[in-house]
C-alpha cells in the first residue's frame, strides 16, 4: 500500500493540522476513522522490504560488574538518574543502535534515548535503561542548493550551525542553548522566539527513527514508503515512537543580526507589543518582577536596515564599560554583605572577571526565598539592564543564542494568542494575572519571567500545533539554585514545585497552557496525574500518538515514568 493510497482515505496530518485545537473534542470520530485504516498502516510499516531494517548480530558487549551503575545529572542539577551500565548504551554506529534495540525489545529492557541531558525535567531519564547518543554526531550531507543538512541525531547544533557556515547557510532559528544534541532539540519541540517563525521540530524535511517493533523506519514531507501522518506524529515524538539516528533540516542564507535591547515600563510593553511582534523577525520580552520593568530584545536581519551608519554611529558611542553596567548588582552585593556581615564573595581581581549571572547567583545565594531580598534584587537587576541597552551586530547563530543563567528551576508553558494580524491580547492578559498572582501571593520570583512569540507547528504533538497563521506565547517562570547548600536547594525546590508552580497553572487554566515538554515535571500524586491525562487528551491527539507507540513500541520500552504518567502505557 502506498502513502499516496493512504492519504486519500480519511484522515491525514492536515486534517488534523486544519481544526483548532478545540476541535480535539471530536478526536474519537477521527479515531475510529483512523482506527479503520489502522491495519493498513500498520501492513505499511511491515512491508520490511522498503522501510525496516535490522541488524541480525548482536553487539559486543565487555564484561562488566553487575552491581555498577552509570549516574547522569541533567545540566540544571535538578534531576539525576543511577542506571545500571550494562543498560547504559553509547552505540557509535546507527547497526549499532539497531542492534541494542532489537535485543532490549526481545528481553523487554528499556532504553530511553538521552541527548545532552539538557532539559530541565530529565525528560529523557530511566533507570532501567538508556542509550546516550553523543558518539553518533556525524555531519552527513549539506545540501546548498536545496539549502538543507543531514546529520546524525547527536551532532549539537553549535556544531551544525558551524559546519553550516562555510557553505554560507544558517538555522532559521535556534532556542536559547546552543548545546542541545539536534535529536532532543527536535524531540521536545524546542523554539526560539519569533512571531513569523514556527518551533524548529517544523524545520525537519525527513528524520530516520529506530523503532523495536518495525526497525529502521524513514519518515519525512516527501516519503514515499510511510504516511506524512507518522511524520507529523513523531517530528516531536518525545523518544517514544522511536530512537532518532538521523534528521534533515531546512535552512537559511547566513545573516547578521541587528539586536536592539532596551526598557520598557510594563504599560508601554503592553502597548507596543502588537507593533513589535509585526515589526521585528525575533523578538522576546524578560518581564522583571516586583518592578515596572520589561526589558525588549530584537533581532532583525542587518540588510532590512536603511540606517545601518546611524545604528553602528550609536554603537560607537556606547561607552558604558561592563563594570559600570554591573555597578548596581556589585554595590547591592557590598551592602548586604556588610548588612548580614558576610565576607565579600570575589577579590577586587577577581571581580574584574565576574560576570552578570554570577553576580546574580551571589545576591540571591544570601537569602533566595526571601521576598523583599528578592526584590531588591530584581530592582538592580533592571538597572543593570537599563545601563546595558543599545545595539550589537553579529552572526544570526551567535545573537539567538544567550546566557541561561546558572543551574535553576524553570517551568515554561505556551498557549494560543490569536493570530499576528489580530492578537486576541492573551498573551498580555496573561503576563497581566501572572504578575498580579506574583504580587498578591508574595512568592519570592526569581528575574526575569521571559515571554517569547512563534507562529504554529505542523507536528501534532507540540504544544504550538495549530492553524497556520496561529500565534503562539510561551512564558518561563524561573527560581535559581544559586549555591551548592542541600537545605536551600530543597527549599527553594519546593517552593518553585510548589506555590510557584501551582499559580502558573492556575493563570494558565483559562488559557488552554501546555507545558514545554522539557520543563513539564512528574506528577506528585494520582490526583494529578489523572488530571493531567484528562487534560493533555483535550489538548493533543493522545489515542493517535498511544496507537503508534502500541505500534512501534508495544512492549514500552521507550517510555519512561514521566511519558507514562502523561499518555498512560500504549494500547490499540
Amino acid at each position: 500500500m502506498s502513502s499516496s493510497s493512504f492519504q486519500s482515505g480519511a484522515i491525514t496530518s492536515q486534517t488534523i493540522a486544519s481544526n483548532n485545537r478545540s476541535n480535539y473534542s471530536s478526536l474519537n470520530d477521527l479515531l475510529t476513522v483512523f482506527m479503520a485504516s489502522s491495519a493498513a498502516v500498520i501492513a505499511l510499516l511491515l512491508d520490511t522490504t522498503t522501510t525496516v531494517s535490522h541488524c541480525e548480530a548482536k553487539p559486543e558487549e565487555e564484561e562488566e560488574d553487575a552491581d555498577e551503575t552509570t549516574s547522569v545529572v541533567n545540566w540544571s542539577g535538578t534531576h539525576s538518574v543511577d542506571v545500571l551500565s550494562t543498560n547504559y548504551h553509547e552505540p557509535e554506529t546507527v547497526a549499532q543502535v539497531e542492534q541494542i534495540v532489537k535485543l532490549c525489545h526481545e528481553s523487554g529492557t528499556k532504553v530511553r534515548p538521552v541527548g545532552s541531558a539538557l532539559s530541565p525535567n530529565g525528560i529523557s531519564f530511566s533507570k532501567g535503561g538508556m542509550m546516550s547518543l553523543a558518539n553518533l554526531d556525524n555531519i552527513l550531507n549539506i545540501d546548498k542548493e536545496k539549502m538543507t543538512i543531514t546529520v546524525q541525531s547527536g551532532a549539537r547544533v553549535s556544531q551544525v550551525v558551524d559546519s553550516l557556515r562555510e557553505h554560507g547557510l544558517t538555522l532559521p532559528n535556534l532556542a536559547s542553548i546552543a548545546e542541545q544534541q539536534v535529536g532532543g532539540f527536535v524531540q521536545v519541540g524546542a523554539h526560539g522566539t519569533g512571531a513569523k517563525i514556527t518551533p524548529v521540530d517544523d524545520f525537519v524535511i525527513s528524520m530516520k527513527i529506530v523503532t523495536p517493533q518495525m526497525g529502521t523506519i524513514e519518515v519525512g514531507k516527501d516519503s514515499l514508503t510511510t504516511p506524512d501522518l507518522l511524520f507529523q506524529l513523531t517530528k516531536v515524538g518525545l523518544g517514544c515512537l522511536g530512537i532518532c539516528v538521523e534528521v534533515t533540516m531546512q535552512c537559511i542564507p547566513i545573516h547578521n543580526l541587528v539586536e536592539h535591547t532596551y526598557v520598557l515600563s510594563r504599560s508601554e510593553a503592553k502597548e507596543q507589543l502588537s507593533k513589535l511582534l509585526k515589526q521585528h523577525k525575533h523578538m522576546r520580552y524578560m518581564w522583571i518582577p516586583y518592578t515596572d520593568a520589561v526589558v525588549v530584545v530584537t533581532n532583525d536581519p542587518e540588510e532590512t536596515f536603511s540606517n545601518m551608519e546611524v545604528i553602528r554611529s550609536q554603537m560607537a558611542s556606547q561607552t558604558d564599560t561592563q563594570k559600570e553596567r554591573l555597578k548596581p548588582l556589585i554595590d547591592l552585593l557590598r551592602d548586604l554583605c556588610a548588612e548580614n556581615k558576610h565576607p565579600f564573595p570575589f577579590s577586587e581581581k577577581h571581580l574584574a572577571g565576574v560576570g552578570f549571572g554570577e553576580l546574580r547567583d551571589a545576591l540571591l545565594a544570601i537569602s533566595p526565598l526571601d521576598v523583599e531580598h528578592v526584590k531588591r534584587c530584581n530592582k538592580a537587576e533592571a538597572e543593570f539592564w537599563k545601563r546595558s541597552g543599545g545595539y550589537q551586530v553579529k552572526p544570526s547563530d551567535q545573537l539567538l543564542q544567550f546566557d541561561c543563567g546558572g543551574q535553576q528551576w524553570v517551568k515554561e508553558v505556551c498557549f494560543p494568542t490569536g493570530k499576528l494580524q489580530n492578537n486576541n491580547d492573551n498573551d498580555m492578559t496573561f503576563m497581566e494575572n501572572l504578575l498580579t498572582g506574583i504580587e498578591e501571593k508574595n512568592i519570592a520570583a526569581h528575574s526575569p519571567i521571559e515571554q517569547r512569540w512563534s507562529s504554529s507547528s505542523s507536528s501534532l504533538m507540540s504544544p504550538a500545533h495549530g492553524p497556520t497563521d496561529g500565534l503562539h506565547s510561551w512564558v518561563g517562570i524561573i527560581m535559581y539554585l544559586p549555591s551548592e547548600d542541600v537545605t536551600q536547594r530543597k527549599d527553594i525546590t519546593n517552593k518553585f514545585q510548589g506555590e510557584y508552580c501551582d499559580l502558573l497553572g492556575a493563570v494558565g487554566e483559562n488559557f488552554d497552557a501546555a507545558s514545554h515538554w522539557a520543563k513539564l515535571e512528574l506528577p506528585k500524586n494520582d490526583t494529578e496525574e489523572k488530571a493531567l491525562q484528562i487534560f493533555l487528551s483535550k489538548r493533543y491527539p493522545v489515542d493517535l500518538f498511544n496507537l503508534m507507540r502500541y505500534v512501534l513500541d508495544p512492549k514500552n520500552i521507550l517510555s519512561n515514568d514521566l511519558m507514562n504518567a502523561a499518555f498512560g502505557k500504549p494500547s490499540k
